[in-house]
Order: structure tokens, then C-alpha cells, then sequence
């Protein structure tokens, strides 16, 4: 079994090709979002996405719950900015009534996970400070669309933008470039706080 990342698929939402320059069209988005996540994912993997799944509001359920049952793996979520919260309680209900609770499955704004004895954190949105930064923790965000590139940290933009084949991120690609960055060697609370007067 395989674990995978990604973030801002923003399915249904038009200029989200032109901003990002997305290989596709509006009309093949939705389908082809589905073909490359099938291609790399089976069904007994994971995979974590970060936020902004869907541009659409609770009068979509049936068109967002069925792209859903379409994708392969356990499916854990993240909300975004852009996520309906009353379109994903909706999901949530059809989890339930359809028992697929095992395989969609939702998180909330945050989440902290544990992989080959990394931690990990992951949010929609980028942190400057994350659990564990200082003993080598992970940070995997989404949000940016690839805009924010942070140098010499072990944070990454998990987005299908961010990849450079619209594809998912596997762990081991994760891993890869999570590697050769260093640990902090310090960080705030071994620094001397500064009198605001």
C-alpha cells in the first residue's frame, strides 16, 4: 500500500485553468483529474488531499459525491479555503449512508500523521512554525498553486500544480526531497524573547 499528497484540484472551477496554466480544458478537467489520480492510485492506498478539492456549493452533492466514489484509495480531506463546509457535511452524510466512512474520510483544517517514523503536518495553508519542526517534522501544504518555493526548510507545496506532471506526490517523492534538508538547530523556544517596550 502506497501513500500519496496533493491539494487544489479545484474541480468545477473555470479560471483555475487560466491561472495556473492547467494542460486542459474546463470541459476535460474533471475527467482527466480522474484518469491521472486512477493511474498512479490503487485501490487499497492513500491519499491525503490538502484543501480546495471542489469549487462548488452544497447543490452539487451528487456531481461532487460522484467524482469521490470515482477515485481510487482511501480518501482523506482536508478543508481549504475554498471548501463549502456545508457541501462536505453533505459528504460526510453520504459516507455514512453509503458505508464508505472507511474510505472518505475527513480531517478538518489540520492533521498530524506519523510515516516510516516521520511526522508529518498537514494543512491547506503554509506555517512558518509546525510540531516538531525542530526534531525534523514535515510541514505539506497546498494553497500557493507551486508560487511559494521555501529554501532550506522541510515544508513542501503538495498541490497538482506544484507537480511538474499535474500528478499526486507519492510519499517517496515527498521523502526525497524532504531528506537532504536539515533539521533546525534551533528554534523559538531556546531563543531569547525580546521586551516589546
Amino acid at each position: 500500500m502506497s501513500t500519496f499528497y496533493t491539494s487544489d484540484l479545484h474541480i468545477f472551477h473555470k479560471n483555475i485553468i487560466k491561472f495556473t496554466d492547467r494542460p486542459w480544458t474546463l470541459e476535460e478537467q474533471t475527467e482527466e483529474i480522474i484518469r491521472r489520480w486512477n493511474q498512479q492510485v490503487q485501490p487499497g492506498d492513500s491519499v491525503y488531499h490538502l484543501g480546495d478539492f471542489t469549487f462548488a456549493g452544497s447543490s452539487k452533492i451528487e456531481e461532487v459525491w460522484s467524482i469521490i466514489k470515482r477515485l481510487n484509495g482511501k480518501k482523506h480531506f482536508i478543508m481549504g479555503n475554498h471548501d463549502n463546509e456545508s457541501l462536505w457535511d453533505l459528504i460526510e452524510c453520504k459516507a455514512w449512508e453509503e458505508n464508505k466512512q472507511n474510505e472518505v474520510i475527513l480531517l478538518g483544517h489540520y492533521h498530524e500523521m506519523k510515516i516510516d517514523k516521520q511526522n508529518i503536518v498537514l494543512s491547506h495553508y503554509p506555517f512558518r512554525e509546525w510540531n516538531r519542526k525542530n526534531y525534523g517534522s514535515i510541514m505539506l501544504f497546498g494553497h500557493c498553486h507551486g508560487a511559494l518555493q521555501v529554501e532550506g526548510e522541510r515544508t513542501m507545496d503538495v498541490g497538482i500544480d506544484n507537480h511538474p506532471d499535474h500528478r499526486l506526490f507519492s510519499w517517496e517523492e515527498v521523502k526525497e526531497r524532504m531528506v537532504s534538508i536539515p533539521s533546525p538547530a534551533s528554534c523559538h523556544h531556546n531563543k531569547p524573547v525580546e521586551n516589546e517596550r
